[in-house]
């Protein structure tokens, strides 16, 4: 079905290949799980066997890529697609409409499928996904789960003969991600397509004994069967730090110098009380009250569409309250200015191109400092430290657009912490990471909190938030269920029976 020769491509500008003499054989019907670090070149792999590769991006490439007798660097994209379906990693880079409904009928009509065949299709991919209760929805107001599911179930209504996910389940809660898994194997198994999934998950994927390949710096590293690659498979995907103490006594990473410890204050740092807001007169956060004090690490869980991300930008001020009284550093959220308010608070959206301004990455990583006029030497010192753990040293030149998803992760991170906020707002920061690159993000983040800062993390792996979060959120549309010490909260989510939530084991999934 597949057979990749000797391939490599260096996009225009760069001074690296992206993907350096890729060799691989795929059979139809084989169900492969691709592994490797972040930036190692899965994501433009993808790209490549979806066509868009060469119809979208400049760059040098050598070698060749056949996809069920195409010639895919010489094939009209249209073609392409009437036999790959690519799921990209960033749900909106794949939208061509504004509602769910015309976005997962669009490649249908296409197709000029009868009206009867498409309605059907339509039903069946948003039922899978479990998103049927959407159909109606404009995409904007979607939350970054939300969008996911639409995302593929937009891709599986084609019913191609090559699906190919690039980390399908990033945005998506525990409950959203097993079932995804379970559909994409079904898929496989009932149609014999041929399935390649990009994943750091890989622990949700060991039950389907798929073909392990691994990726680094842009080449096939390892490609085992079942057993073998299992081993490799954990190997990609786990990550030893998580199962051990939590990080708040550890060592701190260069940053650590240059935050200035805090004192405690007698006041919180953040207040809320009977908060209420939404969009458009629909309400999403519903009567949230809480306090939180300097030196706290806060996780936020839910399921998608709970209002996490809601809660996160009233926080910053980019929502207003309906109702209710918001006091963050002893202002009032609801009516001070953002640009005042960022001064103090970084916020670190889901989706990395929300937020990347300069030219180049080293541009980018400086922004906030030199805009808010804190830029020294000692600052200067430590962002040349955390670009040398990110692995993001050699892109400094680069645009940030240059970067794949999970590097433009990293320097999102990297450019709010280079100021030293008072209060961390962290969207998913870890989508696209591999467990080596999560686990230096998470040391950055509690680094931060020991020195007497405040973080509140938004995320959906119960062992990221057990093992580094003081506390526990979680929403339950739109309301806050739970506000506990972590180990209380949790237990207090085994009692509600929110087994998805408590069943993943401490390597997994990030």
């Amino acid at each position: 079905m597949i057979s990749i020769q000797n391939f490599s491509f260096r996009f225009r500008g760069s001074a690296r290949d992206a993907l350096r003499e890729v060799n691989l054989n795929i059979a139809t019907g084989d169900f492969v799980v691709l592994t490797g670090p972040s930036g190692c070149g899965k994501s433009t792999l993808a790209l490549a066997l979806g066509g868009f590769l060469f119809n979208q991006y400049d760059g040098e490439a050598d070698g060749s890529i056949t996809v069920a007798g195409m010639d895919v660097r010489h094939t009209p994209i249209y073609d392409v697609a009437e036999v790959v379906g690519l799921v990209q990693q960033n749900p909106e880079s794949q939208f061509c409409t504004l509602s769910v409904r015309d976005e997962v009928a669009f490649g249908l009509e296409n197709r000029c499928l009868p009206r009867a065949e498409i309605q059907e299709r339509l039903t069946w991919a948003l039922d899978v996904v479990g998103a049927r209760h959407l159909e109606e929805r404009a995409l904007a107001t979607l939350s970054g789960g939300e969008k996911q599911r639409v995302a593929v179930a937009a891709i599986m209504a084609s019913r191609p003969q090559v699906l190919v996910f690039d980390e399908p389940t990033s945005n998506l809660d525990p409950t959203a991600t097993a079932q995804i898994f379970d559909v994409i194997a079904r898929i496989r198994d009932l149609d014999g397509i041929t399935v390649i999934v990009i994943e750091h998950k890989t622990a949700y994927l060991e039950r389907f004994t798929p073909r392990w390949v691994r990726m680094e710096s842009g080449r096939i590293y390892a490609d085992a069967g079942q057993d073998a690659g299992q081993d490799a498979g954990r190997n990609a995907g786990r990550n030893a730090p998580l199962s051990q103490s939590p990080p708040h006594n550890r060592s701190t990473t260069p940053l650590g110098a240059n935050l200035r410890p805090i004192p405690s204050a007698p006041e919180p740092l953040l207040r809320i009380e009977g908060l209420c807001t939404g969009y458009n007169d629909v309400t999403v956060l519903h009567d949230v009250s809480l306090t939180a004090g300097p030196g706290e690490f806060i996780g936020v869980m839910g399921d998608n569409g709970s209002g996490k991300s809601t809660f996160l930008q009233c926080l910053l001020g980019l929502l207003r309250p309906m109702a209710g009284k918001i006091e963050v550093l002893g202002r009032d959220a609801g009516r001070a200015p953002v640009s005042q308010l960022a001064r103090q608070i970084a916020y670190v959206f889901q989706n990395p191109n929300h937020q990347l301004f300069a030219d180049s990455v080293w541009q980018e990583a400086t922004l906030a400092p030199r805009n808010f006029g804190v830029w020294d030497n000692s600052i200067e010192q430590h962002i040349e430290a955390m670009l040398q753990l990110s692995g993001l040293d050699d892109r400094r030149d680069d645009h940030p657009y240059r970067l794949s998803y999970g590097e433009k992760r990293r320097l999102n991170l990297l450019a709010m912490l280079s100021y030293a906020p008072r209060l961390l707002l962290l969207d998913e920061i870890l989508i696209g990471q591999d467990p080596q690159n999560a686990a230096r993000l998470l040391q950055w983040v509690a680094t931060c909190v020991a020195a007497g800062n405040t973080a509140i993390l938004v995320h959906h792996a119960p062992a990221v938030v057990r093992h580094y979060a003081h506390r526990l959120l979680f929403f339950e549309q739109g309301r806050l269920l739970i506000d506990a010490p972590s180990e209380e909260g949790f237990a207090q989510l085994k009692e509600m029976g929110k087994t998805a939530y408590l069943t993943v084991s401490d390597g997994e999934s990030l």
